[in-house]
């Protein structure tokens, strides 16, 4: 298989430093940063950022796509979002089946273009656990192995390459001495207020915005409290969906391209771990 990988791409400081970091270990690494609608704003946004990679690894290092993945969304979050909040709470109904649908596409390009890896910037200090920030659930290592296991069922690999290599504010340190944009949001910053929505800074932006999403976390962001979610909520949640419509939407995909999934597994192997 190719010496290739797909990159769920922000452009924020994970998934930037992952493009950064994974440029010495393949030939060509497919940057997707996805539309999932909804408030899902300023989707050009890391353009910058990418030229940037290009610059420094050289133009053919690097395919930057937006993905369109409205119905993945839709099917796995927006139609059951009232009475998944009510049963799991705000994060886990609306944030983790964004999450799960960026696998989704991940997936179906990778069975497209014949890639055989994905990652993204997962990492243990986003992970909501004690002393760690108070960021979101699919940095949970469970959320994550639900990824894994559906994906290796279409012989794709996922491999959460920054879950333990640094810190978070290591990645920031190297990518401002690149030259990098980042966003105001993700500065080294002691402590967030509600106030920040008055300052320019703040609208600056060099990576899409899920305003949706923001105002999701609007108890994390505007008061840095904590949501009450947990590994085995997330799972309880997205499990039974993924495994109910995530067959049918990738199928459904691949059928309106005229691509036979069946053909396409009859001819994958399933690749071996690589860094």
């Amino acid at each position: 298989m190719k010496k290739e990988v797909i990159l769920q791409f922000s452009g924020g400081i994970d998934s930037l430093y992952a493009a950064h970091y994974l440029a010495s270990r393949y030939d060509k690494i497919h940057l997707l940063t996805f539309n999932k609608g909804y408030l899902h704003l300023a989707l050009k946004a890391n353009r910058i950022n990418v030229e940037l990679l290009q610059k420094i690894h050289g133009p053919e290092k690097f395919v930057h796509k937006i993905m369109d993945i409205k119905n993945f969304f839709k099917e796995l979050g927006v139609k059951t979002y009232r009475e998944t909040k009510k049963k799991y709470g705000n994060e886990t109904a609306w944030c983790i089946p964004c999450r799960a649908s960026m696998a989704l596409g991940s997936i179906v390009y990778a069975l497209e273009h014949n890639i055989p890896f994905f990652t993204d910037g997962a990492n243990w200090e986003q992970a909501p656990n004690g002393a760690k920030l108070l960021v979101t659930a699919d940095n949970f290592p469970e959320f994550l192995e639900i990824i894994k296991n559906f994906a290796r069922r279409y012989k794709v690999q996922y491999l959460p390459i920054l879950y333990d290599l640094n810190t978070r504010q290591e990645r920031r340190d190297v990518l401002l001495k690149l030259g990098a944009k980042i966003d105001f949001n993700s500065l080294d910053r002691q402590k967030k207020s509600i106030l920040d929505i008055f300052r320019r800074d703040f609208y600056r932006r060099v990576q899409p915005i899920c305003l949706s999403g923001y105002f999701i976390h609007w108890k994390r962001n505007f008061f840095n409290i904590q949501e009450d979610v947990t590994p085995e909520k997330v799972v309880a949640s997205l499990q039974p969906k993924l495994e109910s419509l995530g067959p049918k939407l990738i199928s459904e995909y691949l059928a309106k391209k005229g691509i036979s999934l069946e053909k396409i597994l009859e001819e994958r192997e399933l690749p071996q771990t690589e860094v």
